[in-house]
């Protein structure tokens, strides 16, 4: 987002901070604990996904240095948009900060409107294989790409109403 920004309207630049961060929502864990995955704590600290690395590498964004970060009261409180991947995020955002009503959506909400069909973007409850001996993490060959896909395109499709939201500020 913050490279679309920076490429098309360099102008905004400076009046916005885009940040990333997120939540763990308590039916993922649970129902990936139901499935025999546990999540090494902390949860947060860690490297990009290694398809996002790589999809951001062929596209010249360098972000191999990130670390994921968990959403704080305070970044919520300083945040004018919040968006979420999925529905349960943006629910578990709304639970625990519900005076962000009104600036927490989904990617595709914010995007195409909430009366699209599907707000979420991939199966947020979709767990991978595990590698018995090695226990890495084996997705199907089509999930990373597609979920990427539908990253992009929300991306693409949103910059108009990102650009709007950034001008009324």
């Amino acid at each position: 987002m913050r490279q679309k920004l920076a490429d098309s309207f360099s102008e905004l630049v400076g009046k916005v901070v885009i940040g990333s961060a997120g939540i763990f929502p308590r039916a993922y864990l649970k129902y990936a604990e139901g499935k025999g995955i546990t999540f090494e704590y902390p949860l947060f600290g860690k490297n990009p996904n290694i398809y996002a690395i790589q999809y951001l590498a062929k596209k010249g964004i360098d972000v191999s240095s990130y670390r994921s970060r968990e959403l704080t009261p305070d970044m919520v409180r300083e945040a004018d948009l919040i968006l979420a991947i999925d529905r349960r995020i943006r629910d578990e955002i709304l639970h625990f900060y519900p005076e962000a009503s009104g600036s927490v959506f989904t990617f595709k909400e914010f995007a195409f409107g909430a009366s699209q069909p599907d707000l979420d973007i991939g199966d947020s409850m979709k767990l991978p294989d595990i590698d018995k001996k090695t226990g890495v993490w084996i997705w199907p060959d089509d999930y990373p790409a597609s979920y990427i896909t539908e990253i992009e395109e929300c991306l693409s499709s949103g910059m108009g109403k990102l650009v709007e939201h950034i001008q009324e500020k």
